[in-house]
């Protein structure tokens, strides 16, 4: 491996190259960068016939040409190196490598050269249980790849490669596979956090015939104290009527324009509760209605 400057238009960029795209502001942060205080780390190539194929370095590389350089640092690598291995390393190391990137590039390591995922990760430097959760998005429908990517750049989803591993893990110990697309439905719909959804699948594999928006509601609603397994304060039906009639009184005289005021991530937590109090009413009218005698005809 020799460092040299390499004249940008004799590097070849292949195909296969491993990003599917590129953050524009991102590289327009790495021109200022470059155009300030130089290139700071050189680029990756191996010689070819015809000049130079790019190895890494991809978004460097743009830089440089977008700000018109004639040549470039680079590191040249011998023919017989790893150079699918060399990419990936490079490219798993940078934060702006999303996750289905990751993923992808991984998993055309692993068919290239034909091998077990724990060979891999020994290869690679990575434990075999993160490479699995990395590779487990790529199985996923594509609405929940672009949640997981809309999450990884800092969008409204809640779904992060973490909830796709517990998922998983979670309809695999049910032996459900529907369980997987119920559960990333959950983390979605109700912004489950990690340690949320964790609490709530314990819930439902502790309690089979507990659902998964029963046990949302559970951990999200229920005390603090209740969690803590500590005694709970008894209730009875006066002080339930009067928490109705209190909830009833609010709602009839609050004026529902004033709403507009809320951002719109206050009118989705008011929506959240309120569809989970909704939620509670309905069971409780349910379960009383059962307890009605009949009053039909015999």
């Amino acid at each position: 491996m020799m460092l040299v400057q390499v004249p940008v238009d004799q590097i070849e960029i292949v195909s296969d190259h491993l990003r599917s795209g590129l953050d524009q502001q991102k590289l327009a942060d790495l021109i200022s960068s470059i155009a300030e205080v130089g290139l700071l780390h050189p680029i990756l190539v191996v010689e070819t016939e015809e000049g130079f194929r790019l190895v890494a370095g991809y978004r460097r590389l743009m830089a440089c040409r977008e700000l018109g350089f004639e040549t470039i640092a680079a590191l040249v690598l011998s023919k017989d190196a790893q150079l699918r291995q060399i990419q990936i390393i490079e490219n798993i190391q940078r934060e702006d490598f999303n996750p289905i990137d990751r993923a992808a590039a991984i998993q055309l390591f692993i068919q290239e050269n034909r091998l077990p995922v724990l060979q891999a990760s020994k290869q690679l430097g990575i434990p075999r249980t993160t490479i699995n959760d990395w590779l487990a998005v790529l199985d996923l429908p594509p609405r929940y790849q672009n949640a997981v990517l809309n999450n990884y750049y800092g969008g409204s989803s809640s779904l992060t490669l973490s909830h796709v591993g517990l998922a998983k893990r979670f309809a695999k110990k049910m032996e459900n596979e529907k369980m997987l697309d119920v559960v990333l439905d959950a983390v979605l719909y109700y912004n489950l956090s990690r340690s949320e959804t964790r609490k709530v699948l314990k819930l439902v594999a502790d309690a089979r015939n507990l659902s998964i928006d029963q046990a949302v509601r559970k951990v999200r609603l229920i005390p603090q104290a209740r969690e803590q397994k500590e005694e709970i304060p008894a209730w009875s039906v006066e002080q339930l009527m009067a928490s109705l009639t209190r909830s009833g009184d609010y709602l009839v005289k609050a004026d529902i324009e004033s709403f507009t005021i809320l951002n719109e991530k206050q009118r989705q937590e008011v929506i959240r509760r309120a569809r989970a109090l909704k939620q509670l009413l309905d069971d409780m009218i349910e379960k009383m209605s059962e307890q009605l005698p009949s009053t039909r005809s015999e």
